[in-house]
């Protein structure tokens, strides 16, 4: 089996033993020095690690001792700043699988910068990287947990896509399911009744791509039909794999979301061993089951799934690791906007999060999100303009 890759750079470590264990490391795992570039393997058999240990030994590297696992083993590489070269040069040269892991390190490492690249979506591509994609949420439910029942009626709902285009929104996300905590599914047959009205009322209208949000191939395939370029799955294939030969067919963008369990149970007692390996190893195989049913991965985004199946701390860690999760090679997708972790924290409701949420967009642009879900458009644009330009900010020669 391949092995599962977690990419680390610029770690900041605290001292707390549960958050380097939500890392995969071990207890006693040394701070490292500025520029190390760490590399988590899981699922290493002996003979693979035996060869590893000796390229890295080549290469500068260090091999750390086994993590605590069952065997095969897992391990850690800590690459020291301007080694990485070496390494990969070295990893191409020698037989499978090393080759292949000296690709997804390659790839993982091209997303650690901000040059542009494209999101492929079905009839025309976005920018991202300097930029942050906005995407505005637009609930055609009766029970969606901040703005359920709001925009049911599709006049209504219409014109609410237009005006957060006018805010800046860069595609707007039409749910006609809600996925809250507890929520109950409904039918697929009901779900394109609520969206389709919506998606032919903007579509060749609407100056944004549209996206849909379900988990479900016939909606997909509805609101594909319909106008639809991208659909926003949060259970990364798991609920629906026909879902991604769906998109293949209409050459529909995909963002695969982590999400543990479902909607109704996933805010019962969430535990992990391992919370960013684990996040990181689903959402993997969620792109690889992508890739095989022929969607390109210039079509695909990852979405770490902020408040599904995870506690408040789950989803802190992973705002402040957020950049581990460009191990997978695809552009990442926060959606924190109003959820119940940022109630945790401030003591209020939905209604009141606004500050909270933009807080953790700022948070997310600065380190490296890709695209931001939001509920509110305006006030994220604007948030995250300001937080790209400290991001990016750099000194200027002054002319003579």
């Amino acid at each position: 089996m391949k092995p599962n890759l977690l990419l680390i750079e610029d770690l900041p470590l605290a001292d707390s033993p549960e958050e380097r264990r939500a890392l995969g490391l071990p207890r006693d795992f040394p701070t490292p020095s500025p520029g190390t570039v760490l590399l988590r393997l899981e699922r290493v058999g002996g003979a693979l690690h035996r060869r590893l240990s000796v390229v890295a030994g080549e290469s500068g590297a260090l091999d750390f001792e086994d993590l605590p696992s069952r065997s095969p083993t897992d391990l850690v590489l800590a690459v020291p700043p301007g080694k990485m070269p070496g390494l990969l040069r070295r990893l191409r040269r020698l037989d499978a699988p090393l080759p292949l892991l000296a690709e997804e390190v390659s790839q993982a490492l091209r997303f650690r910068r901000r040059f542009p690249v494209r999101l492929r979506l079905a009839r025309r591509s976005l920018t991202l990287g300097r930029r942050t994609l906005i995407l505005g949420i637009l609930n055609v439910t009766p029970d969606s947990f901040h703005d359920g029942g709001r925009w049911q009626d599709p006049g209504l709902a219409a014109e609410r896509a237009f005006r957060m285009v006018e805010e800046g929104a860069d595609i707007v996300d039409i749910g006609g399911e809600s996925t809250r905590p507890g929520s109950h599914p409904i039918g697929a047959g009901e779900e394109i009744r609520r969206i389709i009205p919506i998606v032919e009322r903007l579509s060749g209208r609407l100056r944004a791509p549209i996206s849909v949000d379900t988990t479900k191939s016939e909606v997909a395939e509805a609101a594909l039909g319909a106008g639809a370029e991208l659909v926003n799955d949060i259970s990364g294939l798991r609920f629906d794999p026909r879902l991604a030969r769906a998109c293949a067919r209409s050459r529909a963008a995909l963002i695969v979301s982590h999400l543990r369990g479902r909607p109704r149970t996933m805010h019962r007692n969430p535990r992990y061993r391992h919370l960013l390996p684990e996040v990181v190893a689903v959402l993997r195989r969620a792109v690889e089951a992508a890739l095989g049913q022929g969607i390109s991965r210039e079509s695909i985004m990852v979405d770490p799934g902020i408040g599904f199946g995870k506690r408040p701390e789950h989803n802190l860690l992973l705002l402040r690791h957020l950049p581990v999760l460009r191990s997978i090679g695809c552009p990442v997708l926060i959606g924190a906007s109003r959820k119940s972790f940022i109630g945790a924290i401030t003591g209020e409701g939905a209604d009141g999060r606004l500050a909270g949420s933009l807080a953790a967009a700022a948070l997310a642009v600065f380190q490296g999100a890709s695209a931001l879900r939001v509920h509110d458009v305006q006030e994220t644009v604007r948030v995250a303009r300001v937080a790209e330009a400290i991001r990016d900010a750099r000194l200027r020669a002054r002319r003579t």
